[in-house]
């Protein structure tokens, strides 16, 4: 197992918001009211949101890149328990370094993020923790609860202000809200159960689960120059020493005797090399 910095402590106690990003594929298609009668609630939330975010964001198209994320989620998704869900992954454009999921099965994973992880292990933790979130049947969906429309609607007030980041944290904030009050799991709670799931997925699709714990020292390694670009990421998974040991803790229970696992950074570094060419220079 590896040491963290002694730095750690300067993100403990950040405060937990639902983020994501995400990959594009055939599944960006608007939902037509048509479609949309036979949806549950929560998918139709996620539609709706999914709706919001493509209009702070350009989706990022190259074919080769958006199906490769596309199958690496599907693979880990066919590991996880709910499968009443039709997982979609989008790719966003934008430096800030940033994942995030939106109910229904929605996961996000900006350019800035792919540019920044080192090999496929890491992108497929960063993409099975967020839909390890995604595992908890949520009850506030139903059409009394005013928390959704207010969610679907904030986007668009606060992106002018902060950006599409923060439009995006926005979105997360008044759904994280909505959620606590109806779930017996803490925000933080929620955080250690996805990465618990993470790990499992990772090593049922035959990825090394280790991957998670590689993504938290790259963060905390990374230094003051790199902070403004993940800073919003932190603040929806924040890097706590309780969340540290909890992943130890649980990567050394895994049953991986035997077991063959892939990092495979030749052709994660080749698959992403258009999307690091971006930011080469501008970091």
């Amino acid at each position: 197992m590896r040491n963290f910095p002694d730095f750690l402590s300067l993100f403990l106690g950040c405060s937990v918001l639902l983020s994501g990003c995400a990959t594009t594929s055939e599944y960006d298609r608007p939902v037509t009211p048509s479609q949309n009668s036979h949806l549950t609630e929560e998918q139709k939330t996620g539609e709706m949101l999914h709706q919001q975010i493509l209009t702070a964001f350009y989706p990022y198209t190259d074919p080769k890149v958006v199906k490769y994320v596309d199958d690496l989620g599907h693979a880990l998704a066919a590991q996880a328990k709910r499968h009443d869900l039709k997982y979609r992954f989008t790719i966003l454009y934008s430096e800030k370094i940033y994942a995030t999921s939106a109910p229904g099965g929605y996961v996000y994973i900006t350019t800035g993020m792919l540019s920044f992880l080192q090999n496929e292990a890491e992108l497929a933790a960063v993409l099975a923790h967020e839909i390890g979130e995604q595992q908890t049947v949520d009850r506030r969906f139903t059409k009394r609860d005013g928390a959704i429309n207010a969610a679907t609607q904030i986007g668009s007030a606060v992106g002018p202000m902060f950006g599409p980041i923060g439009s995006l944290a926005s979105l997360g904030l008044v759904l994280l809200q909505a959620y606590n009050e109806n779930s017996y799991k803490t925000p933080g709670e929620r955080l250690l159960a996805s990465d618990a799931a993470a790990m499992t997925y990772l090593m049922n699709a035959g990825y090394d689960p280790e991957a998670l714990l590689d993504v938290q020292e790259h963060f905390l390694k990374a230094g003051e120059k790199m902070t403004p670009y993940f800073f919003d990421y932190y603040q929806s998974r924040p890097i706590t020493e309780e969340r540290i040991l909890a992943i130890k803790k649980g990567f050394e229970k895994l049953p991986l005797n035997g077991k063959s696992l892939i990092t495979d950074a030749v052709e994660y570094q080749e698959m992403t090399r258009g999307v690091r060419e971006i930011y080469k220079t501008a970091r």
